[in-house]
């Protein structure tokens, strides 16, 4: 790890090797045991130098889709192409301290691909509507099936533990952990904007809500409190109204690296992106030349939407001006 580091960032070198040219001493309880190899757990410069050791072998690697995100490595290509890769990969770690775990090494083909190779034969095989990558579905289909109904069950049984505590540390609790933020991966990395789960978990939220307001809301207040907390809401985000916005400005955001990473490849354009656009386009407008990279453009507009839906329906100064306060204080 210190040779990487000399060789490719020696500006670093020196306070790495005040860190890690000697061993450290981990204390638990009556025990002590000598830390040698690999960086240690928490350090923040740890995801570099991990990466920048093994740099050197996935460059050397011949896949025409090479990707990897720490020791987390995709590899797409022939099946030639690929089995040579991954016989590489074994060799070149060995070398280095670095085994393949083939127990967590999926194989992500067609039904009908045909695989020789002993070793790959001995990975998981995984079909094209179950793969995932960094925890997220790649593809509309039973992984982002389960996925979803994986959030949901996580946001039922946040919902009864946070019954038993005040509703006002509770409201806070949903508000900055449990409700929208439990599945903002999920929808920016995966088109779901239709997905039928996602009303699911907008109910389960609503639900709560009324919990800790001990009232029924109406579907216009429900509308409200899931508006910003400046717009005159909770803040409750409706996840069916952000999976469009947040989809299209992690795609937006992103498309350079996409690039990069699909150079080689024979891919064809974005169109679940295209799609959203379009979508975007006929209920708020003409598409920017430059696609915006911040989720706020995308999402402010369905805001501002909503936010007159809730203003139409009151009919009165007072109730125009009443603070969100009261709508939860009942």
């Amino acid at each position: 790890m210190l040779f990487s580091v000399y060789n490719r960032i020696s500006e670093l070198y020196a306070y790495c090797r005040s860190a890690y040219s000697q061993s450290f001493c981990l204390f638990f309880g009556p025990y002590i045991v000598f830390s040698e190899e690999g960086a240690q757990q928490g350090d923040p410069i740890g995801p570099l130098l991990s990466s920048n050791t093994i740099r050197p072998v996935l460059s050397s690697l011949e896949a025409s889709l090479n990707l990897g995100y720490l020791d987390d490595v995709t590899l797409g290509g022939t099946i030639n192409t690929v089995a040579s890769d991954v016989a590489k990969i074994i060799d070149a770690g060995t070398e280095i301290g670095l085994s393949l775990n083939v127990s967590k090494c999926e194989l992500i083909a067609h039904k009908d691909f045909q695989v020789n190779d002993a070793l790959l034969q001995s990975f998981h095989r995984v079909e094209l509507e179950d793969a995932s990558s960094l925890g997220a579905p790649l593809f509309p289909g039973a992984a982002l099936d389960t996925a979803c109904d994986d959030r949901c069950e996580d946001l039922a049984r946040a919902v009864d533990r946070l019954s038993a505590i005040g509703a006002q540390n509770a409201l806070i609790f949903l508000m900055s952990s449990f409700s929208a933020p439990k599945v903002l991966h999920l929808l920016r990395c995966c088109p779901s904007a239709e997905h039928p789960s996602l009303g699911k978990f907008d109910g389960l939220l609503r639900h709560f809500i009324e919990q800790i307001t001990n009232s029924n809301l109406s579907d216009t207040q429900w509308i409200q409190a899931s508006l910003p907390v400046r717009d005159g809401g909770l803040e409750i985000r409706r996840v069916t109204s952000l999976a469009l916005p947040t989809f299209v400005a992690s795609a937006a955001s992103t498309l350079s690296v996409q690039s990069d990473i699909l150079a080689d490849c024979a891919s064809s354009d974005n169109n679940y992106l295209h799609s959203y656009l379009s979508t975007w386009s006929m209920q708020f407008g003409d598409v920017p030349e430059v696609l915006p990279t911040k989720q706020p453009f995308w999402d402010r507009h369905g805001v501002m939407v909503d936010k007159a839906l809730v203003e139409a329906t009151l009919d009165s100064p007072h109730l125009q001006v009443r603070p969100v306060m009261e709508f939860y204080a009942r």
